[in-house]
């Protein structure tokens, strides 16, 4: 007997030509390569930095919206609600809207709690999960039907990492933010998922000590750091139609670290 069901051959490569994305905090690391990765397939990118005192932000940004044919750089800390706002109006008004959002933006000031400031941990939470929550908010009202929404979560969130309580922290509340998401924007048939990355090569990771980076290897059982490609290629599937029916879900990348 023939199947009635249809079966999906979408392209990924295909799938985001034309598309709007927005990425937080894409001026390096692993937003930068999100950039990139939607880029190569077709995506109308935004790159999104927040100002700072050296400069650094906004040029790198530059360059990395100059080498992607980028169709807008836009400076806004998603950590202030009212310039999120701004910056979705921005968007809209120039592009017509927003088709994925992916809430890649993320500090850290790691400290034991003990010697961890209140200013210390309501800053990271500030941004990392209240930035999340702004620009979710905000997007409500520019995201086309369809869309999709990717928050970057951290294995961090999941173990506890020491000296990171107000980062695991965060990154945990991400995941809960994520749920509540997917639930009130299933009407307008957008996705929100999250992706966990574990250790990944990035600024961060190079400045450690070799032998700390080997310590963090012999606990993964793929036996190697993560490439932020692989963190890319997840959110290529995730925005792709052939994650139509996946919402409201977690994905690990983290080599086994995780499991």
């Amino acid at each position: 007997m023939k199947s009635t069901e249809s079966v999906s051959t979408n392209n990924v490569c295909d799938s985001f030509v034309d598309k709007v994305v927005l990425v937080t905090g894409s001026s390096r690391g692993i937003g930068a390569g999100l950039v990139r990765g939607f880029a190569r397939h077709g995506g109308r990118c935004v790159v999104n930095y927040v100002a700072d005192p050296s400069g650094r932000n906004k040029s790198d940004a530059e360059l990395v919206a100059a080498e992607i044919g980028a169709a807008m750089t836009i400076e806004g800390d998603v950590a202030n609600h009212a310039r999120v706002g701004e910056m979705m109006q921005q968007i809209a008004g120039d592009l017509g809207g927003v088709d994925i959002l992916i809430n890649n933006a993320g500090i850290l000031r790691d400290k034991t709690i003990k010697k961890m400031t209140v200013d210390d941990f309501n800053a990271v939470v500030q941004v990392n999960l209240g930035g999340a929550f702004n620009t979710i908010q905000h997007a409500a009202t520019v995201l086309r039907t369809g869309g999709r929404i990717v928050n970057i979560s951290s294995v961090a969130g999941f173990v506890g990492f020491f000296g990171q309580a107000n980062y695991a922290a965060s990154k945990a509340a991400i995941v809960a933010l994520t749920k509540v998401a997917a639930r009130e924007f299933a009407k307008q048939q957008i996705t929100v998922n999250a992706i966990a990355p574990g250790f990944v090569e990035t600024d961060i990771l190079k400045d450690m000590p070799a032998d700390v980076t080997q310590r963090f290897v012999e606990q993964i059982p793929l036996g190697r750091i993560g490439r932020v490609q692989d963190v890319v290629n997840a959110a290529l599937f995730l925005c792709s139609p052939n994650a139509d029916y996946i919402t409201g879900q977690v994905i690990h990348v983290n080599g086994g670290l995780y499991m």
